[in-house]
């Protein structure tokens, strides 16, 4: 038997097409579709829904811009515990310059249909859920601040999993930096297994990732103050870092990085503003 044709009853005649050509490039990018949906604190019906996991993605379309709609999906995104991204489908000649700005500063994605019929994402959505304040790049010296600028990047665009990590490459980069340093100057001693001292050469810090360069900052024989900063700052880190870098984010491991992503990303501003240069 023969499927019926997908019909949108809330969209205008002249967003059809539209409508049908997002609902495909959806579906093609992995994302389970409910149509027209609706669910009692919803601002107004979602005419697609998405659902990732446990992030949720709404889809609503317009002829041309409407800022109080647009405003009033992202405050309820704002409102939502878990991952939400809100998007616009609209024509390609409906959007001017400055709407693109009004929708980025909200945070919002933007969908537009092709002149070959097929769909184009001019604006990533961000997740709205997420309420992190990075702290301000001018803390920093000049070579910090470049390293930095792609992870306030990546939050920017709601890629804040990445961000993550790469805050933590530039933190472990840093540590391992002045950690080299020591070492160089035959200052990097800590306790052997036999019980015994043992000064760590840079050949042996080159090779450690982040959680060993914790273990050293915290054994080391004689700790410096920093020493004693970067100890406990990469050791709280280091455990949300392992299941972003190595890919093993279950549902409740996210949680648990979303709860603590805020106070992460200071705890790296405050190391790497304790490292000197």
């Amino acid at each position: 038997m023969a499927k019926k044709p997908v019909q949108f009853l809330t969209v205008p005649a002249e967003l059809q097409p539209i409508a049908h050509a997002c609902r495909q490039y959806l579906l093609n990018n992995g994302l389970k579709l409910i149509l027209e949906h609706k669910e009692h604190h919803f601002p107004e019906t979602a005419t697609i829904y998405g659902k990732h996991k446990k992030e949720q993605h709404f889809y609503i379309f317009d002829p041309h811009l409407k800022k109080d709609r647009l405003t009033l999906w992202a405050g309820y995104g704002k409102s939502c515990p878990h991952g939400s991204f809100v998007s616009l489908c609209a024509p390609s000649d409906a959007i001017g310059a400055n709407d693109l700005v009004f929708m980025q500063n909200l945070g919002l994605g933007l969908l537009v249909l092709r002149d070959d019929g097929g769909v184009a994402e001019l604006l990533q959505p961000v997740d709205l859920s997420l309420r992190v304040a990075l702290p301000p790049l001018d803390r920093h010296r000049p070579a910090v601040k470049v390293e930095l600028s792609k992870v306030h990047s990546l939050f920017g665009r709601g890629d804040w999993k990445r961000g993550f990590e790469e805050a933590c490459k530039v933190v472990e980069k840093n540590a391992r930096t002045y950690l080299r340093r020591q070492a160089k100057a035959n200052n990097v001693i800590v306790p052997s297994k036999k019980g015994k001292t043992k000064k760590l050469s840079v050949g042996e810090i080159d090779r450690m990732p982040l959680g060993a360069l914790a273990k050293v900052f915290c054994n080391k024989m004689t700790p410096t103050p920093i020493d004693n900063q970067l100890c406990t700052g990469l050791e709280i880190i280091n455990p949300d870092r392992i299941n972003v870098a190595h890919h093993i984010l279950t549902a409740k491991k996210e949680a648990q990085l979303r709860a603590n992503v805020g106070r992460h990303m200071w705890t790296i501003d405050n190391l790497l503003i304790s490292i000197p240069p």
